[in-house]
């Protein structure tokens, strides 16, 4: 035997050893994290975005009402956008997060608020123009700022249940946004801990592609995203099924894990995907371009899959979309399949 066939005889030997270890690792951390089943109660929720509802074409006050009446929502996250809030500076503008906690206060439902900089939707930090050319240093301070004057002005919201800092601050790679700086974040949570102390404070991270070892550091509640057909935008073109790659066991097990030894208290799924993974603005993709990331059929799925992961809270992403796929579609059958979640 030359020595060329050796050598990748003996590679191919620690890479079998290799694989056989890992596949024990998996079966162990199973074994010992990984069982669940369905919880025995379930907590639905939705995200909520009026920019978003009015960018694909709808009255955003009157699909968010429809949402809380029709749908009968009765656990929402909503978001404190900087460019939204203080469009200019030190001027802040709270009408429609005002309208958006009231009516919420009216029906008695728990509200996630999410605040700072970085925060839910693409391109994820939503920067006012004002802001846009200021250096890190100084878009911090007005990030401290604007994080004092949300958190005073809705503290005292008996809606109020989570501060949600910041959105996947751990996520580098996604969106449009500076590097993670760990101490301001940080700085960021103690002075939300300083203002309200009676509320705690949320953060999150991916569900599939993060460890969630930086955020376990950082904060004792942890929201995940969880999501089952994606655009690989940046190296294949193509959509990924996640099923192929993330089991119902791959989310318990971290969870479980970080819960057993102490560093996370509280886990729960703050993203489930509830509307397509667009190549381009949905607004600009046909049905059945649509259809490919996200149908009826995939909705049902993925509640079915949510629910064989064991967590107990599950938000839903993308409810103004349901009202799109309704009203500018034709398709009801998102809003029906939604409104099953809430009359059982």
């Amino acid at each position: 035997m030359d020595k060329k066939r050796f050598y990748l005889k003996i590679l191919s030997r620690i890479i079998l050893g290799l694989l056989g270890v890992f596949a024990i690792l998996v079966l162990i951390a199973y074994l010992i994290f990984g069982r669940g089943g369905e919880a025995p109660k379930i907590i639905w929720g939705t995200s909520f975005d009026a920019a978003y509802a009015e960018s694909l074409g709808l009255d955003w006050k009157k699909t968010y009402l429809s949402l809380l009446d029709e749908v009968g929502v009765d656990r929402l996250r909503l978001v404190a956008f900087w460019n939204t809030v203080e469009p200019q500076r030190d001027r802040f503008d709270f009408s429609a997060l005002d309208f958006q906690m009231s009516e919420a206060r009216k029906r008695g439902i728990s509200v996630i608020l999410a605040i700072g900089r970085r925060l839910p939707r693409w391109p994820e930090c939503h920067i006012p123009d004002w802001a846009a050319s200021f250096s890190e240093k100084e878009q911090q301070e007005e990030v401290t700022g604007l994080i004092t004057a949300v958190v005073k002005r809705y503290r005292d919201s008996p809606s109020l249940e989570f501060w949600q800092v910041e959105n996947e601050p751990f996520v580098g790679f996604f969106g449009e946004c500076p590097r993670l700086n760990r101490s301001f974040l940080e700085r960021e949570i103690a002075g939300v801990v300083v203002l309200d102390p009676a509320h705690p404070v949320l953060l999150t991270d991916s569900g599939e592609i993060s460890s969630w070892l930086g955020v376990s550091g950082v904060s004792e509640n942890l929201g995940i995203s969880m999501y089952r057909m994606i655009y690989d935008e940046s190296l294949t073109k193509l959509y990924i099924s996640y099923r192929l790659f993330f089991p119902q066991w791959y989310y318990r097990i971290k969870a479980n894990f970080y819960q057993k030894i102490g560093r996370l208290k509280t886990v729960f799924v703050s993203e489930l995907q509830a509307e397509p993974w667009g190549t381009k603005p949905l607004i600009e993709m046909s049905k059945e371009e649509q259809y490919v990331s996200f149908s009826p059929d995939q909705f049902r799925s993925n509640i079915a899959f949510a629910r064989s992961t064991g967590f107990d809270r599950f938000y839903l992403w993308g409810a103004e979309w349901w009202f799109y796929a309704r009203e500018k579609l034709g398709v009801p059958d998102f809003v029906d399949e939604a409104k099953s979640l809430w009359l059982r």
